[in-house]
């Protein structure tokens, strides 16, 4: 009889926990849905974000007062001559940066050692923003703010535009660009060490004439 009343009073508990058990998951259910919906907002929300601040990037334009950030010279509006030649970057931090010219941008990488998130360059003829890696460049004789002398655009109808009137035009690529703009960095970095070496060179040479004119005092 005992042992009847134990299975019975074991089956119970069984029975008592396993729908205590599932309560405990259907309770669970809600919460969770809950929070795949509230995920799924978020997740929207940031791609909303992202958007917008592409958007605007891609549109953004530099103002009268913008300087290259590289070379520290003035950065041309669409609206002047050789606005055409402008370029912009967009950081890994969201930060949008402008250059005079093409190969600013490139040695603004190199020297920050930060590759850009995003690199844009402007149509020669519409002045639209273009992305770097979609333009078509071509290596001309026409003057730029830092004769480096690439001009971009959009698509082959803009291109053969300028071609027409530009025969002696060749095609180039980003990686030309780059060997240009890393031959002028290296050279400048080579002018700037001289320089140093100079004005350290001066530096003792002033401390020297001055000791041996303290040690003439003396005696």
């Amino acid at each position: 009889m005992k042992k009847k009343l134990y299975i019975l009073t074991a089956a119970a508990a069984l029975s008592l926990a396993a729908c205590s058990s599932n309560e405990k998951a259907e309770e669970s259910k809600p919460a969770e849905e809950k929070a795949a919906t509230e995920q799924q907002a978020e997740t929207t929300k940031t791609e909303e974000a992202k958007q917008e601040t592409a958007h605007q990037h891609e549109e953004g334009e530099p103002t009268a007062e913008t300087t290259c950030s590289f070379c520290d010279m003035k950065v041309y509006m669409k609206s002047e001559d050789m606005g055409q030649f402008t370029a912009k970057m967009v950081t890994e931090e969201g930060e949008t940066l402008f250059f005079d010219d093409i190969g600013c941008m490139l040695n603004y990488e190199r020297d920050t050692e930060k590759p850009a998130k995003e690199r844009f360059v402007r149509d020669f003829n519409g002045l639209d923003w273009v992305s770097v890696d979609d333009a078509k460049i071509m290596k001309t004789d026409v003057k730029t703010p830092m004769n480096y002398g690439y001009a971009f655009f959009k698509d082959e109808k803009s291109l053969n535009t300028f071609t027409t009137k530009h025969q002696n035009a060749q095609p180039a690529t980003v990686e030309d660009i780059d060997q240009v703009a890393n031959e002028r960095y290296m050279k400048k970095k080579q002018m700037q060490e001289q320089e140093g070496d100079m004005q350290h060179g001066e530096g003792e040479h002033g401390e020297m004439k001055q000791e041996e004119e303290t040690q003439h005092e003396a005696h």
